[in-house]
């Protein structure tokens, strides 16, 4: 149909929208199915998490590179073939016949789902005019929050009534829908021009890759391994001499894997810093709450139900915060968002222990807060993108995001675990929450006034 050729924005940001939805959609939908792997396949409970972990693991080593030919590549190419490797890695992973090849399915389904999350911002900079760029993030960010939400919730519907095989075969029909969507839907735009001589670096690849590794590991495995664990000490030093190996030898090279000119600004710094702080109540606060929960006497099935009020009171905040996005400053309103965050959390905290409503005024409040926060800050670091760098920037940007839901699921996890009564490690993992949030205002107020 012409409909599909005319560069229809509509359609080009739905067909990059699902391509998050699923990709942040598997990351969850294998968590409440650990019980079922542990089971089937006669592993521990640390074993099977690798699972869920290897997924992630490989998604986040790959960032890097993929931003890099993203630049180098037709963006449509990479999204394409990152779709179809995801769809084909399900498919993989729903046939497997033992653990370790799920194990190496997942790898690949990963590195599916980076070329996708990677070339998906890329390309919302690429294909959309300057002024819808706000409301296409606002739908991008929808979706993610939407398969983030949903996950847990069709993976207990798929183990109740089927087998674990369907949490990863549902993906192979909806792929193959959703490339041939993708195919017609996305316009060929123009190669990049390559300059003489250029080529990948791989050394860059290398102490990039295993830095992040290291890091995301640790921060998954530190509270079942103990933070101060040979193994936990050692990923955490050895993330670090990797991090300062990969910017001393990124910054004397022309063709480096990443754009390292964005570092030279304070401004995108304090930008990723005050990300990381923000998100570190949303993914944390989010791992805490089936818990606290189910301490107040809930079933399984109402604490799904429960959480689905997020997502009904997000999705209308997070279009409008991408209309708005376009009529004031992104860090002003990310600003706002987190000082609503702060005191969502600190409201919470008043209300620990007087049941379910607490938990709900929670939910709504959290949804405004994140809902208002989401796009604006995607939208303040995908600012600082252009024509020659806008792969670097989404690689930076989805890496943040990654490190921030390992983070903060470790922080507000460690926290808790610290104290005897549930109800004090509650309060006190949530105090630290509004913490975050709050340092997180000051920092984007603080430097709200200069620009990228």
């Amino acid at each position: 149909m012409d409909l599909y050729r005319n560069n229809n924005p509509v359609f080009i940001v739905a067909a990059l929208a699902i391509s998050i939805f699923f990709v942040r959609f598997d990351a969850y939908i294998v968590n409440i199915a650990m019980p079922t792997f542990v089971d089937t396949f006669k592993v521990s409970v640390s074993q099977a998490s690798w699972i869920a972990l290897s997924y992630v693991l490989s998604q986040v080593s790959a960032m890097m590179l993929f931003g890099k030919l993203c630049s180098q590549f037709r963006l449509k190419n990479i999204f394409l073939l990152g779709m179809a490797i995801f769809t084909v890695a399900s498919l993989l992973c729903g046939i497997s016949p033992d653990f370790w090849s799920l194990i190496v399915f997942r790898c690949v389904q990963g590195l599916g789902g980076s070329m996708m999350l990677v070339s998906a911002y890329a390309a919302i900079l690429l294909y959309l005019p300057k002024e819808k760029v706000g409301w296409g993030l606002s739908i991008m960010t929808t979706s993610a929050a939407i398969g983030v939400l949903l996950g847990p919730v069709a993976g207990g519907f798929i183990i109740a009534r089927s087998s674990w095989h369907w949490i990863f075969l549902i993906n192979f029909p909806l792929g193959i829908m959703a490339l041939i969507f993708c195919y017609k839907v996305i316009p060929d735009a123009a190669s990049p021009e390559k300059g003489s001589g250029q080529r990948l670096d791989i050394t860059g690849l290398v102490l990039s890759s295993a830095a992040l590794f290291l890091l995301v590991y640790s921060l998954n495995m530190g509270c079942e391994h103990g933070w101060t664990s040979p193994l936990i000490l050692g990923s955490e030093l050895f993330s670090i001499f990797f991090f300062v190996a990969f910017f001393v030898v990124e910054k004397k090279r022309k063709d480096s894997l990443l754009d390292m000119t964005l570092f030279t600004t304070r401004v995108f710094a304090i930008v990723l810093l005050s990300t990381i702080f923000g998100f570190l109540l949303f993914f944390g606060g989010n791992f805490l709450l089936p818990f606290y929960l189910t301490q107040q006497g809930l079933s399984p099935a109402r604490i799904g139900l429960l959480l689905m009020i997020f997502s009904v009171v997000y999705i209308p905040i997070g279009l409008y915060a991408g209309r708005l996005t376009n009529k004031l400053p992104s860090k002003k309103i990310s600003a706002f968002a987190m000082l609503l965050g702060s005191i969502t959390s600190f409201v919470f905290v008043a209300d620990l222990g007087t049941g379910v409503t607490g938990a709900v005024i929670y939910l709504v409040m959290l949804a405004v807060s994140y809902g208002m926060f989401f796009v604006p800050i995607n939208h303040c670091i995908m600012s600082f993108a252009s024509d020659k760098n806008r792969g670097s920037v989404s690689a930076v940007f989805n890496t943040v995001m990654n490190i921030s839901m390992a983070m903060g699921i470790a922080v507000m996890e460690t926290i808790y675990s610290e104290f005897k009564v549930p109800i004090d490690g509650f309060r006190a993992s949530f105090i630290a929450g509004g913490i975050f949030c709050f340092a997180a205002a000051v920092m984007l107020i603080s430097f709200s006034k200069e620009k990228a």
